[in-house]
């Protein structure tokens, strides 16, 4: 006896993938917050989540990337077009900001530094996955908002 397999619509698999890659993303914003605390490197959690985040990004960003998911996966290509292409550029700005506000030159163990180079590599794994789903959006045909015939 066999299973029947349904395929599920390349659209919907990567807006699946998208959400699951912001989804990880928080988590890991999060458990780097309390392994900032917990090491010294931040006095509080919200200054973990704050513009001297070492081990997580800032709530805004945080928030912004909830919105901007939330955009990009909606079928209607006026907000997702925009809002994919702002999740592009999130995930790259998350990676070159390290190099201006000073995280990749902090004092980080070696564990740190791994964790480090995990969530960066997560913000630009979304930010590759919302490119993707920019580069689906450009691709699908318009639809016409006036139906019935010519006018």
């Amino acid at each position: 006896m066999s299973i029947p397999i349904t395929a599920v619509p390349a659209g919907r698999a990567l807006s699946t993938a998208l959400f699951a890659g912001v989804g990880l993303l928080l988590a890991m914003d999060v458990i780097g917050a309390f392994i900032s605390v917990s090491a010294g490197l931040n006095p509080t959690v919200l200054d973990a989540l704050g513009p001297q985040a070492r081990l997580s990004a800032p709530i805004s960003m945080m928030i912004a990337q909830i919105v901007l998911v939330t955009g990009a996966t909606r079928r209607h290509r006026g907000v997702a077009v925009p809002a994919a292409a702002l999740l592009v550029v999130a995930g790259v700005l998350a990676f070159v900001s390290g190099f201006f506000d000073g995280g990749y030159a902090a004092d980080l163990t070696a564990g740190q530094r791994v964790y480090q180079v995990a969530l960066v590599s997560g913000h630009l794994g979304v930010s590759v996955l919302a490119a993707f789903r920019l580069a689906r959006l450009l691709r699908r045909p318009r639809r016409s908002g006036i139906s019935g015939g010519n006018r």
